[in-house]
């Protein structure tokens, strides 16, 4: 997946259960356990925000600890 700004607004556009559903997918694919999260509606709205505010040195993090693997604060 290709992370750029148009990429983000693509995601934004998605309904709550077509972001959710994508997430799963992506969750699964990368091996990621998420059962631990609450998943509701109030956390899909904090992860728009975080889409709505990345900055392009975190897109490029983000999608450098993709291609790794990793996910290290």
């Amino acid at each position: 997946m290709q992370l750029d700004r148009k990429m983000l607004n693509k995601l934004l556009a998605l309904n709550d259960r077509q972001l959710q559903a994508l997430i799963d997918k992506l969750a699964h694919d990368y091996g990621l356990d998420l059962s631990q999260l609450s998943g509701g509606s109030k956390d899909l709205s904090a992860l728009r925000a975080a889409l709505r505010n990345a900055s392009d040195g975190d897109l490029l993090k983000l999608a450098e600890q993709l291609k790794s693997g990793g996910f290290s604060g």
